[in-house]
């Protein structure tokens, strides 16, 4: 452990799921340093997993338009001399596949800067490790960067902030619905990509089995542009399924997650959502590695695609997902379901 640091930039931009399996290494830097303070650049999804406050104390955010960084070589320039005068003891870089991330962790001038080695920018860390080989979980893979100067996690589960508005958005919804949390399975049938969803009637049928064995109500959640999809596997399902209600921030969908039963979707950030807020998961996974990807916790089930895929096209994604069969999923949500049932 690096005793002496008291000013900390944590840098991390990414993508909802990206975001979700870092913040346990984030909170094992606060618990580790609970009196520095803890600047981390990320982008503004971030802040809503973790406002400012008891583990960020402050964020300097980053525009990302997709996978890539959207900042003009002006703004580049600017963050590049706000970082140096901040006077960082300490710089973890979580993003480990980014030369960019990489090299402003460099510029800091950090005494102390630790990260995975990447081959292009090999000596820019005082600490680093090498990146494992094969499948390792993303949370692994964010907590041993600082394990390498030897913080120890108290917990390795992801985390997320609910507000107390967004609960009582998600309980007043429950309430009006007459819902309850054993009785309420959320399926979010979207994806990033059409081609990285499963087919909707799939789903379809599946959540009618659900209904007519277990006497349970369907809650379909949507993310943008997917509200048509949705609403047509919702009214294929009929009377036991309803529609969420539309959600502006991640908070207020962790609170509707957090209240259900059980969560089903495939490898999405809604999913990682649900991990986050410990709702029982079962995951279809088509091209995605469940070593590096699956729901972490033993409570989770996974369903992965038999077509194993090391390189991939969109319509090789497609196949690898079509060969999860509704039989399939039922048989592992027939038995979650009992197993869940008993508990309640």
């Amino acid at each position: 452990m690096i005793p002496d640091a008291k000013n900390i930039l944590i840098i991390k931009w990414g993508a909802l799921g990206d975001l979700i399996m870092a913040t346990s290494t984030i909170k094992t830097v606060r618990e580790n340093y609970p009196h520095a303070k803890i600047t981390m650049l990320a982008n503004s999804i971030m802040r809503q997993l973790l406002p400012e406050g008891e583990i960020i104390d402050e964020y300097l955010l980053i525009k990302k338009s997709g996978r890539r960084v959207d900042e003009s070589a002006l703004n580049q320039f600017k963050l590049i001399f706000t970082l140096r005068r901040r006077k960082f003891d300490l710089v973890i870089n979580l993003k480990w596949k980014s030369e960019r991330a990489a090299l402003l962790t460099y510029l800091t001038n950090a005494k102390t800067r630790v990260g995975y080695k990447e081959n292009s920018f090999y000596n820019v860390f005082t600490h680093s490790i090498i990146h494992p080989a094969g499948g390792y979980h993303e949370i692994y893979r964010n907590m041993d960067i600082v394990k390498a100067i030897g913080l120890k996690p108290a917990a390795e589960k992801p985390i997320i902030f609910i507000s107390g508005d967004d609960r009582a958005f998600a309980r007043k919804f429950f309430e009006e619905n007459k819902l309850a949390k054993e009785k309420t399975v959320c399926i979010h049938p979207g994806a990033s990509k059409e081609n990285r969803a499963w087919r909707p009637e799939r789903y379809s049928e599946l959540s009618k089995k659900i209904a007519e064995k277990f006497g349970v109500k369907i809650l379909f959640t949507f993310g943008k542009d997917e509200l048509n999809l949705v609403r047509g596997i919702k009214d294929a399902v009929g009377e036991n399924a309803l529609l969420s209600p539309q959600t502006k921030t991640v908070s207020q969908l962790a609170a509707l997650i957090d209240m259900c039963g059980l969560f089903i979707s495939v490898c999405t950030g809604p999913m990682n959502v649900a991990n986050a807020v410990s709702t029982p998961i079962i995951a279809l996974l088509g091209s995605t590695d469940p070593l590096d990807w699956s729901p972490f916790g033993e409570e989770h089930r996974t369903i992965k695609s038999p077509l194993v895929l090391n390189e991939y096209t969109d319509e090789d994604e497609r196949a690898a997902l079509d060969q999860i069969s509704v039989e399939k999923v039922w048989s592992v949500v027939d038995k979650k379901l009992e197993e869940l049932l008993k508990k309640s």
